[in-house]
């Protein structure tokens, strides 16, 4: 089928339609995977688990592989969960994470709750079910940051790689060239290091970063929180040294 042939109405419907499909079908898988686990079938079948079995005869990612796991066994505590996977009111996602908390009394009420919302969302609801205590604050330094494609370093400009011989030269060994080893040149500056920062904060926190990710957006499409960050800290640093006294703003909340 030619697909730039379809009307935009036509496009629209099947394109709401394959998706309905494929829901349909991620939730039959999620019910043969959990009756597969309930048999046992992947041990009969030389997997020493599940998750072997749909990483290597499944050829799912371990990634997919996880959630679809936990979905099953999700299935298997409460059956109903394979209805919301059809209609789109639970994704593989959401139903991993509630998957620990099954087993509980409210369950029922925990999945009518989530129905529907998103990841973050889904977190938050859990967030008071979990005895985790918060994490200390952590900074660790990592490797050197290293030239990407698209920004060559200087001995690949001095030393470029010959354009003639795809093969390499280890494999045309009577041909005269002159291979440099790669060693830093003494001119360049320092690489600079990446630095890891980790820490547990309040909601308020997530609140304020929240705004300032959505006033940046235009010049952090990927929201990456390094850049936001960076900018609000040079911002108030910059107050600070031209004298400014840096006060809070008090949030009004509502009612």
């Amino acid at each position: 089928m030619d697909i730039s042939k379809l009307t935009d109405d036509e496009l629209w419907e099947r394109t709401a339609a394959l998706a309905r499909a494929e829901r349909g079908t991620l939730a039959d898988l999620v019910e043969y995977l959990a009756e597969v686990d309930k048999r046992g079938l992947y041990k009969e079948r030389g997997f020493v688990s599940l998750f072997e079995y749909c990483v290597h005869g499944l050829r799912c990612s371990e990634a997919a592989a996880y959630r679809r796991i936990r979905a099953a066994r999700a299935i298997r505590l409460f059956p109903p969960i394979s209805v919301l996977l059809r209609e789109g009111r639970l994704n593989l996602e959401t139903v991993a994470l509630l998957h620990p908390f099954l087993g509980e009394e409210d369950a029922a009420s925990l999945i009518q709750q989530a129905a529907g919302l998103r990841t973050w969302q889904v977190q938050a609801l859990l967030a008071g079910r979990q005895t985790e205590q918060p994490r200390r604050d952590v900074i660790r330094f990592c490797g050197p940051v290293r030239p990407t494609a698209s920004q060559p370093s200087e001995d690949a400009t001095l030393f470029p790689a010959p354009s003639a011989d795809p093969l390499g030269p280890a494999l045309l060994p009577n041909q005269n060239r002159d291979i440099r080893p790669e060693y830093p040149s003494a001119s360049s500056a320092p690489a600079k290091h990446t630095v890891r920062v980790s820490f547990s904060a309040d909601e308020d926190f997530y609140a304020l970063m929240q705004r300032a990710r959505a006033l940046l957006r235009h010049k952090y499409p990927d929201g990456r929180l390094e850049g936001v960050l960076k900018d609000a800290l040079t911002a108030l640093l910059a107050k600070r040294d031209l004298g400014f006294e840096f006060r809070p703003r008090q949030v009004a909340r509502r009612g």
